[in-house]
């Protein structure tokens, strides 16, 4: 039943006049769901979670010491997919974990034999996510997700779906729509959020991580693995460097337009990264800017 009312909390189209008694009944849904999805992944029997050995997807996701001990939650609601993934890869970076596996709480280790892989790897901070399993699985189809989320049952169905519809697209579904405005790119904050009209898919459409996106690794190419440029422009958030790679090699992305809300987060997960993410916010201007001065990225690109 709590998946029911999840997936129909993020699916419900909004009422034309919202009332005060539409958001009360929202906001107590909300309420509900940020409480009891947590008891339903710290309490689930392990013999429900599991991956399927035929699928071709593989999850990848990336996390850092403040979130290690709350992760396991996400990753439950992972293997807990009506659509099972091949392998989900955790990867950590040995700078931040040196005592290695010794060092992770046994509820993060106990998923190992349910198809969990931890892999410890360079510390590039976000990029983690992808770089390397772009690398390591390029026939699969890598879906990343975020350390910090409950995902719905369905992720990755309504991903696969889009997927086979527009096999050459990058597929997410949670997206902004970039704006321009004398041939300057308006400010990120001010790029519509799943809102793409008759542009879908298009090379305008921007994907952000924590709604789950699925990639095609053999689309890419080995320019894209370039530590040395995401250092030089000093990009912080992985989501721009992917989409420069996309654009310079002319993958569109496609919207799910399926989940209308944001997923729920794991709560005390976003402690040390609250004020973090306020300048990240307002460094996204500047990175784009450089970062697709680098690859050379001008508006006749997204014409």
């Amino acid at each position: 039943m709590i998946h029911f009312i999840y997936n129909y909390f993020l699916t419900r189209q909004p009422t034309k006049k919202s009332n005060k008694l539409n958001l009360w009944i929202q906001w107590q849904v909300y309420k509900f769901l940020k409480v009891n999805l947590i008891r339903f992944y710290k309490n689930v029997s392990k013999d429900s979670l599991g991956i399927d050995d035929t699928s071709n997807i593989i999850v990848s996701l990336t996390s850092f010491p403040a979130r290690i001990d709350v992760i396991y939650l996400s990753i439950r609601s992972v293997l807990n997919q009506t659509q099972r993934p091949k392998k989900i890869v955790l990867w950590l970076g040995e700078e931040q974990f040196p005592l290695g596996e010794e060092g992770l709480p046994n509820t993060l280790l106990e998923l190992k034999p349910l198809g969990l892989e931890i892999a410890f790897c360079e510390d590039i901070k976000a990029h983690k996510k992808y770089f390397f399993a772009f690398q390591k699985y390029p026939e699969n189809l890598i879906v990343t997700v975020d350390d910090d989320v409950i995902y719905p049952r369905s992720l990755l169905s309504t991903l696969w779906e889009t997927h086979l519809k527009h096999p050459n697209s990058v597929v997410a579904n949670r997206v902004r729509l970039m704006e321009t405005e004398n041939d300057h790119f308006k400010p990120y904050r001010g790029w519509k959020i799943n809102e793409v009209g008759a542009m879908n898919p298009s090379k305008k459409i921007f994907s952000t991580g924590v709604g789950g996106v699925l990639y095609q690794p053999s689309l890419f190419p080995e320019a894209m693995f370039d530590i040395e440029g995401i250092q030089k422009v000093n990009c912080m958030n992985d989501d721009i460097w992917l989409k420069a790679s996309q654009i310079t090699n002319n993958i569109p992305v496609a919207f799910t337009n399926y989940y209308l809300k944001q997923f729920i987060e794991i709560p005390d997960s976003q402690k040390e990264s609250l004020y973090a993410l306020n300048v990240f916010e307002n460094d996204n201007d500047r990175q784009i800017k450089e970062v697709f001065d680098y690859f050379g990225i001008t508006k006749k690109y997204f014409d």
